[in-house]
């Protein structure tokens, strides 16, 4: 069909009217660059259907087929989508912003080289689907599948996901900053290089990754589970490490300066050579942990377990030591290191009288 057509004629027409349109199939209808907004459409099929350029500002889609569809270039400005079925349709270089998808299928679409700001995805099935190159700007991904999902050369800022499996999905030069991640599967990723300033992982399955020479200054990986995770060179300043599981992880090299790992779990983890200047390790768990060659210039360890810990060589100028559990600890020097501090005990251990 082509502009002039009967039927396109009479659909425009009666969404010029106000008038939903329900049930019908409009697949192979000519759309394209045609203006649909603020219509209302319910279970109409728009399978195949070519909508390139089309203006669908502030409408409304629901219990729609759009599989396979063209939108690529449409304006999808603060639209709906509800229940719809968008699998391997195409949304490149689109204008998404406020747009809303809810319980949809979008296995396959692409959005690449599209604008996504403030878009929301509630319950919809992502699996596959393509942001390659796009912008994804306070997006939230509520509950959504992701696997295989491409992020590749993406830029991400302040996207929110909750309980999200990424262990497939692909960042590969993806730009990803103040994101939040709660409740996410990531296994043993590789994200070495990779860039992730200010994000939370909070809660997060990251065993085994690895932020090898990565930017994560700032980050928040609250109680997280990184074990076995590789941070060797990384750049981890300022980070939040607050009851994270770090058993056997490596550290070494790394920029840890001013981190907080307090009630972190740091068993057998390599520390050694790592920059740990006035790093919070207050009731840690650091039992076998290797410290050695490493700046822990005014850190501080009170009320940590550093049973059999190694501070071989380490850097310890004033280096607080209180209320710490030292069985088998080896240390080069600590004579600049400060042990407990009496008026901290006194008030720890004071009783009010009744």
């Amino acid at each position: 069909m082509v502009p002039g057509d009967p039927d396109r004629e009479a659909l425009l027409h009666a969404l010029r009217h106000g008038e939903p349109i329900q049930r019908k199939d409009l697949s192979g209808l000519e759309l394209r660059e045609a203006d649909l907004s603020g219509a209302v459409f319910e279970q109409v099929r728009f399978a195949g259907e070519q909508l390139k350029g089309a203006d669908l500002r502030e409408t409304s889609l629901v219990g729609c087929d759009l599989s396979g569809a063209d939108l690529a270039g449409a304006n999808l400005h603060h639209t709906d989508f509800v229940r719809c079925r968008l699998s391997q349709a195409s949304l490149a270089a689109a204008d998404l912003t406020l747009t809303n998808f809810v319980e949809c299928d979008l296995r396959g679409a692409s959005f690449a080289g599209g604008t996504l700001p403030v878009s929301v995805f509630i319950k919809c099935d992502l699996t596959g689907a393509k942001f390659t190159k796009s912008r994804l700007d306070r997006v939230r991904m509520l509950e959504c599948e992701v696997g295989e999902m491409v992020l590749a050369g993406a830029d991400v800022f302040q996207l929110t996901c909750y309980q999200a499996d990424f262990r497939t999905v692909d960042f590969a030069g993806a730009k990803v900053a103040q994101t939040i991640l709660v409740a996410c599967r990531f296994g043993a990723r590789d994200f070495s290089g990779l860039a992730f300033p200010y994000c939370q992982f909070t809660d997060c399955d990251l065993r085994g990754a690895s932020f090898r020479e990565a930017n994560v200054h700032d980050a928040n990986f609250k109680g997280a589970d990184l074990s076995g995770a590789c941070f060797e060179k990384a750049n981890a300043r300022n980070c939040v490490f607050l009851g994270t599981k770090l058993e056997r992880a490596s550290l070494a090299g790394g920029d840890f300066k001013e981190a907080i790992f307090a009630e972190a779990d740091l068993g057998r983890a390599n520390a050694s050579g790592a920059n740990l200047y006035q790093a919070v390790f207050e009731k840690a768990k650091c039992v076998e942990t290797r410290f050695i060659g490493a700046t822990l210039t005014y850190a501080d360890f009170s009320h940590a377990d550093i049973s059999f810990a190694d501070f071989s060589h380490a850097s310890l100028f004033r280096t607080r030591f209180h209320a710490t559990l030292e069985s088998g600890v080896v240390f080069s020097n600590r004579s600049l290191a400060l042990g407990d501090d009496e008026k901290r005990k006194q008030a720890e251990d004071f009783v009010p009288r009744h």
